[in-house]
């Protein structure tokens, strides 16, 4: 009795495992976006000088110490386009109300360059808010929360109008993977066509 091969027979065309490849290649913008927030988020203690130079070209930080007695939380403010904004922390998905404990400090990020550091909202849990005003120091204390400058009505409107949370760095990073799934498609058909003709 004659065997017949089931890929021969007519009206089925073998997958092109190319087409795997193609699409990794097409999504592959996706998974530098990944990489440049895990660069982003390691501490730049990690990085070599060159590659902290060139992630991290105009991030600037500033650490902000809880020497008080009570749990704080804090917003990064910019007045650079004339209104107060509340500055992304592009490696968390916390946006705002970031808690602070006491005797403790925490260190938020900003871009230099575009959205410069003009003061941080310090808000307690039931909604009072001040003003840490900044300079051009890397640190700050927070001594008193009573001894702050009461926070405008329009930083307070910024800080309730922006959202806690940003999901969208979730899927960023989940985009980020799918030109690896793809390459890894295209590694085992490759394996198993292999192994077929073997």
């Amino acid at each position: 009795m004659t065997e017949i091969n089931q890929t021969n027979q007519p009206g089925k065309r073998p997958f092109n495992r190319n087409i795997l490849l193609l699409f990794a290649l097409l999504t592959a913008p996706f998974l530098c976006c990944g990489c440049n927030f895990f660069l982003d988020a390691l501490p730049a203690t990690l990085l070599p000088p060159a590659v902290d130079f060139v992630v991290n070209i105009f991030e600037a930080e500033a650490r902000i110490e809880n020497r008080s007695e009570e749990t704080l939380y804090l917003t990064p403010f910019t007045t650079t386009y004339g209104r107060p904004m509340v500055i992304p922390q592009d490696t968390s998905l916390r946006q705002r109300d970031f808690p602070l404990r006491p005797q403790q400090s925490i260190v938020l990020t900003y871009d230099a360059a575009d959205l410069p550091l003009s003061g941080i909202a310090v808000c307690r849990a039931d909604g009072d808010c001040r003003l840490l005003a900044t300079d051009s120091s890397a640190v700050y204390s927070i001594d008193s929360f009573e001894a702050l400058p009461v926070l405008e009505p329009d930083w307070l409107s910024a800080i309730n109008a922006h959202s806690q949370y940003r999901f969208g760095t979730l899927l960023m990073l989940m985009f980020s993977f799918i030109p690896v799934v793809f390459f890894l498609g295209w590694l085992y058909l490759g394996r198993q066509k292999s192994k077929g003709m073997g």
